[in-house]
């Protein structure tokens, strides 16, 4: 149960539906991409800004921590790149902070560790092998009294309340997992609670510089919020809990699971 490699997240179950292969090479021989694509440096400066202001509601505080994520242009960016990079997290950011500064969500945890057995929910034995991890954003406290698990998410795509990317997100067994770890330690958790930013189609335009691209978006942001930013509840009904727990103890490693197939080019 110590071994890092016998916990299972949410993004090593992922893997392992997507392609069992890639699941052995990087959780069995350890192997890993030596360069942070850009949607994951994106997304985990997000986490560690919102980390400190939630924690602290100090908005300067969040930002410097956030913002230390692109102190330093690696050898390999383009620094133009790298710039525009940087004002768009900046924008969305602070655009963040401002839509959601006066909200009433009450936070119970913070980046919330969880550590729990992985159960045969047919009979209630643990796992002698497997264990269920990972880490959630924060447990909040919702207007009614209910308790959310609070996952935030930077995306790419249409994040309107009618678009396609909230369906995703209500068959994604993420939140499934986070309900059942969050109850196991003890939170009466009822929902989730998605607190989605969108990253801009807006482009740098020729002879602009990074900085004047930093304000023209945070013009935009504050002109349409609602194409930026949305928070929504993604319940999960009991019926599908436990239908959770039955794939979960099925897709556990090494239950003789195929390969993926080549990715045809």
């Amino acid at each position: 149960m110590n071994n890092n490699n016998n916990k299972l997240t949410s993004t090593r179950l992922s893997l392992l539906r997507r392609c069992p292969r890639l699941h052995f090479y990087r959780y069995e021989l350890g192997l890993s991409r030596t360069r942070t694509a850009a949607a994951l440096r994106f997304g985990a400066a997000f986490h560690a800004g919102l980390e400190v202001y939630n924690r602290d509601a100090n908005d300067a505080g969040g930002m410097r921590r956030a913002l230390s994520c692109y102190d330093v242009t690696p050898a390999w960016a383009d620094p133009t790149d790298w710039a525009v990079e940087r004002e768009t997290f900046q924008s969305l950011f602070a655009g963040h902070l401002w839509r959601y500064g006066a909200d009433n969500l009450e936070f119970v945890a913070v980046e919330f560790s969880f550590h729990v057995p992985l159960v045969n929910p047919a009979t209630g034995v643990r796992s002698r092998l497997y264990s269920l991890a990972g880490k959630m954003d924060g447990i909040v406290r919702l207007g009614d009294g209910r308790l959310a698990v609070l996952e935030y998410k930077t995306a790419g795509e249409d994040i309107a309340p009618d678009s396609e990317y909230w369906l995703r997100l209500r068959r994604d067994g993420q939140i499934s997992q986070y309900v059942l770890a969050a109850r196991a330690m003890g939170y009466d958790v009822a929902t989730v609670i998605y607190d989605v930013t969108r990253k801009p189609t807006i482009r740098l335009r020729q002879n602009e510089t990074p900085e004047a691209f930093g304000v023209r978006l945070l013009a935009d942001i504050e002109a349409r919020p609602d194409y930026y930013y949305q928070r929504r509840e993604v319940p999960r009904l009991e019926d599908e809990l436990r239908e959770y727990q039955a794939e979960l103890w099925q897709q556990a490693p090494g239950r003789g699971r195929a390969g993926c197939r080549e990715t045809r080019r």
